[in-house]
């Protein structure tokens, strides 16, 4: 690991946390978790005091980049998948895009008056289908999606196979496009349900999505509520000046 510079006008804290972004992104994946050189280690190494040390790891680990366990040291938190939030893409074809395997657990279905937001948000005055299902890759699960869609749009939706790519069905068996949404992102804790399906401790921070997704004349198609994995996803997207 190269030096920190002492002619620098940068703190030294973060020229360290420069340091340890590069040695993290550098080391090849690995199946365990990668222990970081400790406090002691790095104070010795670069010949600076173990608060300044500490101050590059609280640094790090708010950008979410480690995470400390007491008694066992600083881990590199596992690169994370990005997920472009200015392309309309099924989830299935972005799993694949990634190379992995694409997996799909249907949890529930059912036909039911929808409450007052999903209604609002689906301009729906009759029932709609409900499918809720476990998003897997590779395996290993990544979101829980809640689907809702006009029974009027989409009669005998339920007889189709609904482990695979939901849009896919859509598109192929009722020739309806989805081609623009609304998306609303916040951050919030995990539920009991969600942390068991996730598999994720209790209370883990998760990303809560709301979707409304139209067809090219604006017909509100598909209304879908997720819960993504935090620590699996980070979401980017293009900024320009208005």
């Amino acid at each position: 690991m190269i030096s920190i510079d002492k002619q620098s006008k940068i703190p030294y804290y973060y020229q360290l946390a420069d340091l340890l972004r590069d040695f993290i992104h550098n080391v090849p994946a690995a199946d365990s978790p990668l222990l970081m050189p400790s406090e002691v280690e790095l104070s010795k190494t670069h010949h600076i005091s173990r608060a300044t040390v500490r101050q590059a790891f609280d640094l790090l680990e708010r950008e979410g980049l480690v995470y400390k366990q007491k008694g066992k040291g600083t881990f590199a938190v596992k690169t994370r998948n990005r997920y472009n939030l200015t392309t309309l893409i099924p989830t299935t074809d972005d799993i694949v895009r990634r190379g992995w395997t694409p997996g799909v657990r249907v949890l529930s279905v059912r036909q039911f008056t929808p409450p007052q937001h999903v209604a609002k948000a689906l301009a729906e005055t009759g029932e709609v289908f409900e499918l809720c299902r476990l998003r897997l890759g590779n395996g290993e699960p990544i979101s829980v999606q809640w689907s809702y869609l006009p029974v009027r749009l989409y009669p005998g939706l339920l007889d189709h196979d609904l482990s695979g790519s939901l849009t896919h069905v859509l598109e192929d068996r009722y020739h309806l496009r989805l081609w623009t949404a609304h998306e609303i992102l916040r951050a919030r804790l995990v539920t009991a349900t969600e942390a068991r399906w996730l598999e994720v401790p209790p209370r883990s921070p998760v990303i809560y999505m709301e979707r409304v997704s139209y067809s090219p004349d604006l017909v509100p198609l598909e209304f879908l509520e997720s819960v993504w994995r935090s620590d699996k996803y980070d979401f980017e997207f293009s900024l320009s000046r208005a």
